[in-house]
Parts: C-alpha cells; sequence; structure tokens
C-alpha cells in the first residue's frame, strides 16, 4: 500500500490517519512530531482522496525449466548422464494489488473493457499463487519412488521431490539389476 506521511500541527492530532511520533534528538532530547497517513494513489502517485485497494489476477509469461525430450518424448540427457534442461515460456498468475483513485480506477476499467466485455464467467474462482506455473512436460522412464526408497536405504542423500542424480539412479539400477530404460 502506498502512503504518503504529511507533517501536521498538533492541533490536528485528534483528526482521523493522525500519528504521533515521538523521536529522540541528541543534546535537545524527546521530539514530539504529528504526521498525517494518507493513502496514494499508485498509478498517479498524487491522489490521495477516495484510494481503493483493488486485487488483480494477471496473466504473466515467465520461462520454466523442463528436461529436453527428443521426439518419442523421451528425456535427453547430458554427458554426466543428468536429464538435460530446456527453458519453456509458461503462463503464471500471481495475485496483485494497486491503490487507484477513482480517476485511475477508470482508466484501468476502461483499458480492460473489450477484453471483459468478450470474457465469461468463470466456473471456478482462480487460485492465483505466486509462482504458479501449468504443469512442466518431464514424465520420467524411471520410477523415482522406488529410486529414491532404495537410495535413502543405501545411504544415499535424495530430496523427497526433485531431480536425482545420475550416478544415483545408476547405483540403483547396477544394485538391484533391473533394467535401466536409459540404457535400452
Amino acid at each position: 500500500m502506498a502512503t504518503n506521511a504529511v507533517p501536521v500541527d498538533a492541533s490536528r492530532k485528534d483528526e482521523p490517519g493522525v500519528k504521533e511520533v515521538v523521536t529522540h534528538v541528541p543534546d535537545i532530547g524527546p521530539l514530539t512530531v504529528y504526521v498525517k497517513v494518507e493513502t496514494v494513489d499508485d498509478f498517479d502517485g498524487k491522489t490521495t482522496e477516495d484510494v481503493q485497494t483493488l486485487r488483480l489476477t494477471v496473466p504473466q509469461e515467465k520461462e520454466q525449466e523442463v528436461v529436453a525430450t527428443d521426439d518419442n518424448g523421451e528425456p535427453l540427457k547430458n554427458e554426466d548422464g543428468s536429464d538435460k534442461l530446456t527453458t519453456e515460456k509458461v503462463w503464471a498468475y500471481p495475485a496483485l494489488e494497486i491503490d487507484l483513485g477513482k480517476a485511475s480506477r477508470e482508466k484501468l476499467l476502461k483499458a480492460l473493457e473489450p477484453f471483459v466485455s468478450k470474457a465469461r464467467e468463470a466456473k471456478t474462482q482462480p487460485v492465483a499463487t505466486q509462482g504458479t506455473f501449468t504443469a512442466a512436460k518431464s514424465a520420467s522412464p524411471h520410477d523415482l519412488n522406488a529410486i529414491r526408497a532404495w537410495a535413502k536405504g543405501a545411504g544415499h542423500e535424495v530430496a523427497d521431490k526433485g531431480r536425482i542424480a545420475a550416478k544415483v539412479i545408476e547405483a540403483y539400477y547396477n544394485s538391484t539389476g533391473k533394467p535401466n530404460p536409459d540404457k535400452s
């Protein structure tokens, strides 16, 4: 929320939005001042009347790392055996807030009107969290849960989620004798 602290004299100390601030000034002692805290329009930086906070969920195009795959959907590998990563564009839907006065709200609504007039009502309310992305395509040919369970039992450090080191995957197949789909 954008705010301004405007100094006012002590006669206005009981008005709404006025705060008392006490600070210590060396060689003088305590100093009491009064400031009126005003919410300011984030767009124009000037308007303080009828400012309201609006919540927006606005799509934003971002880049996300995903496992690169060949034409058959198989993961591509680096020289060390780890999955080769690439980036792809995805849509994120962060929840945003902006404080706007009446004139700025009208500008926003006018700019959105051509899109809002063509939109339809959503069947469900969007759940917007910071960093929400579309699902990445990274289907692994490995049984990652089995590999994690074996690795933990064999003393390897592996996270409960995310990538598993190529050397741990290789050790799993060497130890269990199961066929490694990467070697087929």
